[in-house]
């Protein structure tokens, strides 16, 4: 008889068995300590095999699904590893219950979503967003309104216990509590609510409860957390990094909006200056991998000046003129009329024709180069390389100053740190307030000290006379103080001592007559 089939299968089950052995060390679980009791002592916990511990490392545990509705469609899908079947269903049935305005029905339902996908970042991001935001414009009551944002918040915040390497979601977090909360229609309200919700804030002190400083700390654990992660670079770094300067600045503009001037208002414009300038010593990547700061604008602009100074300095003479001169004359003849015809005097036609050819005839760096003495056209080679890469960093940081409106925002906070700017602000605040009690003869007073004031304060910053964020900042009070002088049968004043801002109000139709 043949043995040799039953030898085979002895030792193919002799592997199973070794193989099971390393796979149960392997996927073995994870069990906490067992607390001591009367009589019995307690037993120290285990950190399971190397699966476990990787699932704990990289936080790819799983909810438990028993919190799952035993009846639902959504654990007979769970329990078949279709989890995502699971929360699509529940979804589906989040939007039906808003659309009923089912607000127990939704919350079921959301917490159902989050058992199902813990780890599915955009679904906390976007119910969190959809509860803020949307759920609390169905109510007309502020208070219910606030309400559903601090629910929104709280499901934000739950989002986090589970993603515990998302800054995204962290950022959110930061994101509603104060822009929501700091800029809605009812903003005044929600920040009252904000600051007295016990609930929330526990024992945090009173004044650290603002709904800018909270946010803001918020976007700082997102920063620590993504420079942890080794995510920085992959968050758009120039946005990411940018909130947590501009919510102390908003904070600044809040207290003042909430009639806290003198020291403290001070104080917060301060603390908001030294942190956006800060804020612009940053290095920050940017798509092409190459290092910005945006306060680097000028050091880098003049670097280029003296670069290109050095190589105009090269032999021969008069290159720049001469290469201008060639490329002009070989531009088509209706771009060069266009070109020499004065900018006030041109059509829009020879506006855009002038623009091309001032664009083709521009001499770069390469072209001066090649046109230096052979025995320095090396030299002359490398200097154009450093310009041409200095003026794409220097492009960089100038698109990053326009998006963030860094310089206004920096100019601006060196204003309003003076004391007169200070006063400035009080003057009108009171003013709005004794219109607003009919005490037409003190309003009149209070505005006119405090747009003399403002005179004052803007001597020494004339850009924010000109800018057209400053001055759609001073429109209000300008139109409140011309309905002020026509209740008092008054002519608007001709030295009025802001005519610039006024000028350009009209202009832009904020101000009419």
């Amino acid at each position: 008889m043949n043995q040799r089939p039953f030898i085979r299968k002895i030792i193919y089950l002799a592997i199973l068995v070794l193989l099971l052995i390393p796979l149960s060390l392997l996927s073995m679980p994870s069990r906490p300590p067992t607390p001591a009791e009367p009589g019995r002592p307690g037993e120290a916990g285990s950190k399971g095999g190397k699966l476990a511990q990787l699932r704990d490392e990289y936080k790819l545990g799983q909810a438990n699904l028993g919190q799952i509705d035993p009846t639902s469609e959504a654990i007979k899908l769970a329990t078949l590893g279709m989890r995502g079947f699971a929360a699509t269903i529940m979804w589906n049935k989040a939007n039906t219950y808003k659309m009923k305005e089912d607000w127990t029905g939704l919350s079921a339902a959301l917490e159902q979503i989050i058992k199902l996908q813990p780890n599915f970042v955009t679904v906390w991001q976007f119910q969190g967003w959809n509860l803020a935001y949307n759920i609390s414009y169905e109510f007309d009551d502020y208070r219910d309104r606030y309400f559903w944002v601090i629910k929104g918040v709280r499901f934000l915040q739950e989002g986090m216990k589970y993603n515990e390497t998302a800054p995204k979601l962290v950022e959110y977090v930061g994101w509603v509590i104060s822009q929501k909360i700091g800029i809605a229609d009812e903003k005044v309200q929600f920040r009252r609510l904000f600051r007295e919700d016990n609930d929330f804030h526990g024992g945090t002190p009173i004044a650290e409860r603002d709904n800018w400083l909270v946010g803001r700390t918020y976007y700082l654990k997102a920063e620590q957390l993504a420079r942890n992660e080794d995510m920085l670079d992959k968050l758009n770094p120039l946005v990411f990094l940018f909130h947590a300067p501009k919510a102390l600045i908003n904070y600044a503009i809040a207290l003042e909006e909430d009639g806290v001037f003198e020291e403290r208002a001070a104080v917060a414009w301060n603390t908001a200056l030294s942190e956006w300038q800060k804020f612009g010593q940053v290095d920050i990547r940017t798509t092409e991998d190459r290092a910005m700061r945006l306060n680097d604008f000028g050091r880098v602009s003049d670097q280029i000046d003296e670069l290109v100074k050095q190589l105009d300095a090269l032999p021969p003479a008069g290159r720049r003129e001469l290469i201008y001169e060639e490329k002009l004359a070989a531009l088509p003849q209706d771009e060069r009329d266009a070109l020499k015809r004065p900018a006030a005097e041109r059509s829009s036609d020879e506006h855009r024709l002038a623009a091309s050819a001032q664009q083709k005839a521009e001499v770069t760096s390469g072209e001066l180069a090649e046109r230096v003495d052979p025995q320095q056209r090396e030299a002359a080679r490398e200097l154009a390389k450093q310009i041409d890469d200095l003026k794409l960093t220097l492009h960089h940081i100038d698109r990053g100053r326009e998006v963030l409106n860094y310089p206004y925002w920096l100019t601006r906070c060196e204003m309003e740190c003076r004391p007169e700017t200070i006063e400035a602000r009080r003057l009108l605040f009171q003013a709005d307030k004794a219109l607003a009690d009919l005490d037409l003869n003190a309003a009149q007073s209070l505005y006119v000290q405090g747009f003399a004031k403002w005179d004052e304060s803007l001597k020494d910053f004339p850009t924010m006379r000109k800018d057209n964020l400053f001055g759609d900042d001073m429109a209000p009070f300008i139109k409140r103080y011309r309905v002020l002088l026509k209740r008092l049968d008054a002519s608007f004043p001709d030295d009025f001592p802001l005519p610039d801002i006024l000028g350009a109000q009209r202009e832009k139709g904020n101000i009419t007559e």
